[in-house]
């Protein structure tokens, strides 16, 4: 083992002082800002540089705004259905408006809505460990520093409610289809010209639509609101467990200290409204060429679980991560588990939904992977952006292996350029 208890503490302390002083910080906030200084001020203590990085985004676009303008449009689009002809087409073009929108801002993050949401600025704080001799590498260690809106949907402690989302997002497909009958129908006549009241007109189309409508649409405003909320997690695990990593990586190493390879530790703001903390990193540091030889390791929830998984594809972005990375990583793991029999078992594979900062690296061109700890009964992060999501919910002993696992990581690196 390279480390003993003081760093398991250290990290542990660094995310509950974090939690207890600045508590919540979502994008953009003052929180936000002042945990990032207090961050670089850690970082001072043994890092050979520090700088703070500010950036503005649009902290309530992502995913948030785009939810509700989702949900919005969704709501809506049932009141064009028992009008008269031609209306009822609006109906379906609600719902193709809702879906381009939700597919390209979510999915894309084209982000060409911003202008309806307010400017904010955020920061990254970053601290660098030079080597003993030349610097002949780069690898990036980052957690974030923002906590997220809490995601209700997202707070299941057995089973997600899934009947509840395929019903909800059903009434979508289920508006369409009849907004689609009774426009074509009054259109050719295969629907009887019903009598018309000022702007209403009452079909058979209109009887089979609002029937289950009456069940459907409840549980799409209830599927879709899941995603939303107004409570901001302290997000000890998720993801200030990493950051605290990232601070531990950095004091461990300035002890001890790589021969080759520079270490970058880091805490990137604006994770949670659409990695826009990395967006910023990479085009700033990629422009000045210093991701070219370069490694980005993404940390993510390393704080709490029971497995290691490796992100080799992110399908959700569209991002495949290094394969260079995983098979370094794996072999750090490998020794650590050596010493460690009672180690967390680690896996690679691609994650259908969710995303990371590694998604930005990966878009650019980077080398980049994104390292999760999962807890495998729920298939997802412990307490993912859930209010329980609190330092007394942490796990020392897994801090700890993600710590030992990326310093054998540096190591095994940097012993390539010997």
């Amino acid at each position: 083992m390279k480390t003993d208890d003081t760093y398991s503490e250290y990290m542990f302390n660094f995310v509950d002082t974090i939690c207890k002083r600045f508590g919540p910080r979502y994008s953009c906030s003052q929180a936000e800002k002042d945990a990032n200084l207090w961050i670089k001020d850690e970082l001072d203590k043994f890092c050979d540089e520090t700088f703070i990085d500010e950036f503005e985004t649009h902290p309530g676009l992502y995913p948030i705004g785009i939810f509700k303008i989702f949900r919005l449009f969704g709501a809506i689009s049932f009141i064009f259905m028992p009008l008269v002809f031609p209306w009822p087409i609006l109906s379906a073009v609600c719902i193709f408006v809702a879906l381009f929108i939700f597919f390209t801002e979510l999915f894309l993050m084209k982000e060409w809505i911003s202008f309806l949401f307010k400017k904010g600025t955020s920061s990254n704080a970053w601290g660098i460990i030079k080597p003993t001799g030349e610097t002949k590498f780069r690898i990036i260690f980052e957690g974030h520093t923002d906590s997220a809106i809490q995601m209700k949907i997202a707070s299941f402690d057995k089973k997600p409610p899934i009947l509840t989302v395929i019903l909800g997002f059903y009434f979508l497909v289920h508006t369409i289809i009849f907004s689609f009958v009774k426009f074509f129908g009054l259109l050719n006549g295969s629907i009887a010209t019903p009598p018309q009241w000022w702007i209403f007109s009452w079909t058979i189309a209109d009887w089979i639509y609002f029937i289950p409508f009456i069940i459907l649409y409840p549980l799409f405003l209830k599927a879709v609101g899941g995603f939303l909320g107004d409570t901001v997690v302290l997000g000890a695990n998720d993801n200030l467990s990493d950051s605290a990593t990232a601070a531990a990586i950095g004091k461990y190493l300035s002890q001890n200290r790589p021969r080759n390879v520079e270490v970058w530790c880091g805490s990137q703001g604006s994770e949670e409204v659409g990695d826009k903390g990395a967006k910023a990193f990479v085009k700033k540091y990629g422009e000045m060429g210093k991701l070219d030889d370069c490694y980005s390791v993404v940390l993510d929830s390393a704080g709490a679980g029971t497995e290691i998984f490796i992100i080799h594809k992110d399908t959700m972005h569209r991002a495949t991560h290094s394969m260079e990375i995983i098979e370094r990583f794996q072999k750090a793991h490998d020794i650590y588990q050596e010493e460690d029999p009672d180690a967390l078992k680690c896996g690679v594979g691609r994650i259908l939904l969710g995303s990371s900062d590694a998604c930005r690296y990966a878009h650019a061109g980077y080398k980049t992977v994104c390292i999760i700890v999962m807890d495998g009964a729920l298939n997802k992060p412990r307490h993912w952006h859930s209010i329980h999501d609190t330092p007394e919910n942490l796990e020392k002993k897994v801090l700890k292996e993600m710590l030992e696992t990326c310093l054998n990581f540096v190591e095994i690196v940097d012993q390539e350029y010997d």
